[in-house]
């Protein structure tokens, strides 16, 4: 019932909105004050988040989590959710009627209120549960609310070694729902009862406040009515052929167990059993904790469930009506297109292995049967090597589960045609050699190709090292052949210049002295002037001795060439056989010069050359000549690493540089060398030409 209040609290609600047009985008309650579960269940979670304040009066369906702080509150035919802080509901029971005061609050999944006071004013007597759909159940909709549905009992077990809670797996209208019972546990409700379940509807959900699964709690005083009890003996009840599960019957019912019966093909320990009758193979879940072997004979209780492609039995036991004598053999297929008719059946297949691939399972081994592609799998639990037996290329024969594959174009309606297979091993024995790989294999191939291509680069790094090493002791002989050359030419052109020094401008004054004596001497005696003539003679022809003797100790290149033929002469000598292009240029007009400067200039033009070839790994190396008036000018140029010319190491050239700058001072010319690393080097010498 409402209070008087109400409606002067809505007219007064409607004057504040209307003169505030500026908070009309923003959600408002009806009133100031929600009075009924209707009004709450309909807030957004945005608007329940801003504490509305709440007063109702309803009746308590049941107790909920945590205990004490929580109960579910039925109020005109809906339910809500009640959570205080505080052990507030402590006093309270299920049928008690409450005032309750307190706010809204979003809550985790639907609208709650969160009570700070609640007073028993009365009992209510019993009400009716609201009769749902599987369908409406799965929507979210009926979250807190008194629903009832019927169903299928599939599994009864306690969910807890430590709990006193039963739970129920049911099976209603096509689907299945989790039903959480209270103590004490009803001897009636038993596996495969039809039966009438009245509960609180609550559900799983995620962070994003989206439905996972529904979780029915039956109320504490109430218990699930039993409409159709089970058969007293479900193992006497007909056995069904594994093939006609599922199919079409006008008289068998849905939703309730069967009873196949059939042998053991493959276990997975507490999970999954196939089982093989006259009709085909069968996939059983089962959580029974007994050992089976491929070969026992069982009697199988399982409810009838779509699989992917074939039916399965769900939530199934089983008793053991012999044990193993002979292990099943495997249905021997022809041809790799017969695995499609025998999906959750022991086969046998022979194929040639094409690749064995390691999976965090255990193995993959790829197959190939007459052109049709397939894998097996073998699943460990700690997953080893590969077997040895198991080389690409060989012909094995594969025993194990066939289990068919679909792609995702499922039609609409009529036959779902598969796309492929693959066969579940048992063990590595389920895959057993038949005829071993031919040597000439892929990898042997590819081994042997890998084995030629090192071989042969063996052998050109063999070649390749006696090349340079034979280049090596050809660079060294000809470095002690130039060693030799020059400490033999700078020996002769020290004794040339010796005598020009000495000996030759000795003989020059005394011939000047002899001749100034004959000029002077005109009074002397005619025996004394002859004594002058012979003594100027024999001056004279010791002058031109020594003349020639310094004339022998040149250069012998010099002798019958030109100063830039005998360069040429030098560059190509030097860069024959390091792959460097020699290059010389004369500009000017080219003449013989003074013997001292044409020497000096060659030896100063052979250094650089050799610096160049030796140190600087150039490509191109030119010489250029220009003869000018008054001065000649030499360059030698490289496009090598060059250097640093303020620190140069003796590798780079510093003894040889040094050798042309003694040079270029005895010829009273100007050295210039630019050069940086990686810029390569350019070496000129210009002097003076002397026309003595």
């Amino acid at each position: 019932m409402h209070s008087p209040s109400i409606s002067l609290n809505v007219l007064l609600l409607a004057c504040f909105i209307a003169g505030h047009e500026a908070l009309a985008d923003q959600p408002n309650p009806l009133t100031d004050v929600l009075t009924n579960a209707q009004q709450i269940r309909e807030l957004s979670a945005d608007e329940a988040a801003r504490q509305i304040p709440v007063h109702l009066q309803g009746v308590v369906i049941d107790e909920s989590q945590p205990r004490e702080h929580a109960v579910v509150l039925e109020e005109g035919g809906l339910g809500l959710y009640l959570f205080a802080e505080t052990n507030l509901f402590a006093p309270f029971h299920r049928n008690d009627l409450l005032e309750i005061n307190g706010v809204t609050g979003p809550g985790e999944f639907a609208p709650i209120v969160i009570t700070t006071g609640a007073q028993k004013i009365g009992w209510a007597p019993g009400f009716s549960a609201r009769p749902v759909t599987y369908q409406q159940i799965i929507t979210g909709s009926l979250d807190a609310q008194f629903i009832e549905i019927t169903g299928v009992v599939r599994q009864l077990q306690p969910e807890g070694t430590n709990s006193d809670v039963w739970s129920i797996v049911l099976a209603a209208d096509g689907g299945t729902l989790l039903v959480r019972l209270s103590p004490p546990q009803d001897p009636l409700v038993q596996v495969d009862a039809e039966v009438r379940v009245p509960a609180i509807c609550f559900y799983q959900f995620n962070k994003k406040r989206q439905v996972l699964s529904p979780v029915l709690q039956v109320p504490r005083g109430l218990s699930v009515q039993v409409q159709k009890f089970p058969p007293a003996n479900p193992y006497a009840s007909p056995i069904r052929p594994a093939a006609s599960l599922l199919q079409f019957s006008p008289t068998i019912p849905f939703g309730h167990r069967v009873h196949v019966r059939g042998v053991v093909t493959c276990t997975q320990p507490d999970s999954i059993v196939w089982i093989r009758d006259d009709s085909s193979g069968l996939r059983i879940q089962t959580s029974q904790p007994d050992s089976l072997v491929p070969g026992d004979e069982i009697d199988v209780l399982g409810f009838p469930s779509y699989g992917s492609t074939t039916p399965l039995l769900e939530h199934g036991i089983y008793r053991k009506l012999s044990d193993s004598s002979i292990p099943p053999m495997g249905l021997n297929l022809q041809d790799a297109a017969e695995a499609y008719d025998h999906e959750d059946d022991l086969v046998t297949l022979e194929a040639k292995l094409i690749e064995v691939q390691p999976t965090l399972d255990g193995l993959a081994v790829t197959l190939d049967k007459s052109g049709t592609i397939f894998k097996s799998i073998l699943n460990q639990p700690s997953p080893g090597p590969v077997p040895e037996a198991w080389q690409p290329g060989s012909w094995v024969r594969v025993t194990g589960i066939c289990t068919v594959l679909y792609d995702d174009s499922r039609p609409v309606m009529g036959v779902w045609h598969p796309q492929s297979f693959q066969i579940l091993l048992r063990s590595p024995e389920d895959l057993a050699t038949l005829k071993n790989p031919p040597w000439w294999t892929t990898r042997h191939l590819i081994f042997s190709l890998c084995t030629i291509a090192g071989i042969s680069l063996c052998a050109c790094a063999l070649v390749m090292f006696i090349a340079r090493r034979h280049m090596a002791e050809q660079v060294r002989r000809r470095a002690m052949a130039e060693a030799e050359f020059a400490a033999i030419l700078s020996e002769r052109n020290r004794l040339a210049r010796e005598i020009h020094d000495t000996l030759a401008q000795g003989l020059t004054a005394m011939s000047v002295q002899l001749e100034l004596a004959q000029i002077h001497g005109n009074g002397a005696p005619e025996a004394m002037r002859q004594h002058l003539v012979s003594a100027q003679q024999l001056v004279r022809g010791s002058l031109a001795e020594a003349r020639n003797s310094i004339w022998n100790m040149r250069a012998q290149v010099l002798e019958t060439n030109t100063l830039s033929a005998a360069l040429r002469g030098i560059l190509t000598q030097m860069v024959n056989g390091t792959g460097i292009e020699p290059v010389v240029r004369v500009t000017g007009q080219e003449r013989r010069l003074a013997p001292v400067t044409e020497n000096n200039l060659l030896r100063a033009g052979q250094e650089a050359i050799t610096n160049a070839t030796r140190h600087a790994r150039a490509k191109n190396i030119t010489v250029m000549l220009n003869f000018g008036e008054e001065k000649l000018r030499l360059t030698i140029l490289d496009d090598g690493c060059g250097f640093d010319a303020a620190q140069p190491r003796s590798s780079q050239g510093g003894f040889g540089l040094m050798g042309i700058q003694e040079r270029a001072i005895l010829l009273q010319g100007e050295l210039k060398v630019r050069t940086a690393p990686g810029e390569g080097t350019e070496i000129t010498l210009c002097v003076p030409l002397s026309r003595e």
